[in-house]
């Protein structure tokens, strides 16, 4: 069974609407924003009236009326989404292939599709960072119309075989699903945009006929680098990328494993790039105090040198050999499986396997359980190694995303929430013990209280520490404007009221993230990132509001980019 908008549904169960004409004011936000046209006006007595057997349970009336007039009952009409498993591979010392697929076949991504009503307001994108035109899209691909696909999509975004892989689309995109907000499985709109992504080839940069004229150096080339290049390009600007690494990306190349972004996708954006005439300078870094150089380069600079410094825990012991920071961690073993193929025999350091004696296997010891720390934990679990998170939050305040943290702990990460570090020992300047302490905290917005208690000592082999980065503060003496606030002050604007978005969290289905606040708070970062920090510098991504998502990073920097081309258009440059 399907609905005038064409969308699958259940057949069996019926919504129940109730309309209160005493609270009812014919103001007609629920009536322009029914995707099935199940409410209309009865202009007799200026209320609204509903036809249940139109009803397809959305709640968007619900969330969208501002007197509280509208109450559905019953089930929602949708039929199930489409979802995959994880891959799990036979043994997974060594297998660092990609766990995740997307749709494999036209049949399968149309009838999720299918489950999209088309919102004549859909919260979909604004829950998205990129604001990405999520039902066109979706209806280029129930077209079976990829290129209308990318055409939708490199409108707003130029990282979407990336963002498809590695967003949380629970907090954005999918949490912000009318299906999730009224408390169901969202539609699957991570894969389907995968599916154009990985069925036709991502159009390069579109260059115009005739140079602007205009020089910008960009400052970093991870993803707000990308974003802010990328669009400078296809304005015709001259861009100069100066990356201090070897290799260009950012925490795309050494911070994302191989099993979430396999190489070939993460390098395509720079290649495409390059291409199209960045200047990539490599290996070359920029400190504050070269600032002014640049800016008698170039006519503007963005700032996108994102947020790298590691969070150390100040303790006892953290300056013994084995002791590391994520990026450390990541960057060695990105380096070190580079140079052999995966799953080659005696692939693993040390040569332990997953049916090794526990005891005869090194254990590395993660401080943190957020999302680079459960990427530090499985790459080492996949190298071989024992691996034990550890961190103070309890687990129902944690900042990890909950399908990561499963997928960890069923890959044999053991996670300990509840406990932090209180000291490392060692013997020849090596460590090889760590004394933990349990915490309590009853509150998210508190800070757990560690208890002298109950300590615990543990044989390490290793300890890194993946509790967090940030910001490099040198850049804010010349650059003063940047901080990681993110938050709208004062009263949201009535159309993010209006939408619904802001009504409540969205459903277990996408962890009860409380989307449209999280949604609210990124515009400011936008917004942000389109004014200038100071005289002709801009500043996007996590150097401008601190660790963030690679969409959001993208997003900004594609706004700096085009603040760029809007303070200097009409001009020819210097």
């Amino acid at each position: 069974m399907a609905t005038a908008t064409g969308q699958a549904v259940t057949a069996t169960g019926q919504p129940q609407v109730t309309v209160l004409v005493d609270r009812c004011a014919g103001c007609q936000e629920c009536v322009i924003r029914c995707p099935t046209e199940a409410l209309s006006m009865d202009f007799q007595h200026w209320v609204v009236r509903a036809d249940e057997h139109r009803c397809i349970g959305c709640r968007q009336c619900v969330r969208t009326c501002p007197f509280a007039a509208i109450t559905v009952g019953g089930p929602l009409r949708v039929a199930d989404r489409r979802d995959s498993a994880p891959r799990r591979a036979a043994g997974l010392v060594g297998d660092f292939g990609e766990i995740h697929e997307g749709f494999s076949s036209w049949e399968e991504a149309i009838a999720e599709a299918q489950r999209c009503v088309n919102c004549p307001d859909p919260t979909c994108v604004r829950g998205c960072p990129a604001h990405n035109d999520i039902p066109a899209f979706i209806e280029a691909i129930r077209a079976r119309d990829l290129a209308k696909g990318h055409e939708v999509l490199r409108r707003t975004s130029v990282l979407p075989d990336i963002c498809s892989r590695v967003c949380n689309q629970a907090a954005q995109c999918e949490g912000a699903c009318t299906w999730s907000l009224a408390g169901g499985p969202p539609v699957a709109i991570g894969r389907l945009e995968r599916f154009i992504a990985d069925h036709a080839p991502i159009p390069p940069p579109r260059l115009p006929s005739k140079a602007s004229g205009l020089s910008v150096g960009v400052v970093g080339a991870g993803p707000a680098g990308i974003g802010a290049s990328w669009e400078l390009r296809e304005a015709g600007a001259s861009v100069t990328v100066y990356e201090k690494d070897a290799v260009p990306g950012g925490l795309l190349d050494w911070g994302i494993p191989r099993f979430t972004l396999p190489r070939a996708v993460a390098s395509r954006p720079w290649e495409q790039l390059v291409a199209a005439g960045v200047d990539l300078r490599c290996n070359t870094e920029v400190s504050p105090e070269v600032l002014e150089q640049l800016l008698a380069t170039h006519e503007a600079v963005i700032l996108a040198h994102g947020a790298t410094l590691p969070m150390r825990l100040k303790v006892p012991g953290t300056d013994l050999e084995g002791v590391t920071d994520a990026t450390v961690f990541l960057r060695g073993a990105r380096e070190w499986l580079a140079e052999r193929p995966t799953g080659a025999e005696g692939f693993v350091p040390g040569a332990h396997s997953d049916g090794a004696d526990a005891r005869s296997v090194p254990l590395v010891l993660v401080l943190g359980a957020g999302n680079t720390a459960m990427d530090v934990a499985r790459t080492a679990r996949r190298l071989g190694f024992r691996a034990v998170c550890v961190d103070w939050l309890d687990e129902r305040f944690a900042l990890v995303r909950p399908d990561e943290l499963h997928e960890a702990r069923e890959e044999g990460v053991e996670v300990r929430f509840s406990r932090t570090l209180v000291r490392l020992d060692g013997d020849a300047r090596r460590v090889r013990r760590a004394l933990l302490a349990p915490t309590r905290q009853r509150r998210p917005n508190r800070s757990p209280k560690v208890l002298r208690r109950g300590l615990e000592t543990l044989d390490v082999d290793l300890v890194v520490m993946a509790m967090g980065y940030r910001a490099d503060p040198g850049f804010v003496s010349v650059v003063p404007a940047t901080s990681p606030r993110r938050s709208v002050v004062g009263f949201p604007e009535r159309t993010w009221l209006a939408s619904g978005i802001l009504a409540g969290p969205a459903s277990g289905f996408a962890y009860y993230y409380p989307v449209g606040a999280l949604a609210l708070a990124r515009e400011e970062g936008l917004r942000r990132a389109w004014r200038p920090a100071r005289d002709r510098v801009w500043v996007a991504g996590d150097a401008l509001v601190g660790p963030s998502t690679v969409v959001e990073a993208m997003a900004q920097g594609r706004r700096s980019a085009q603040a760029v081309i809007a303070a200097f258009r009409g001009t020819s440059g210097r």
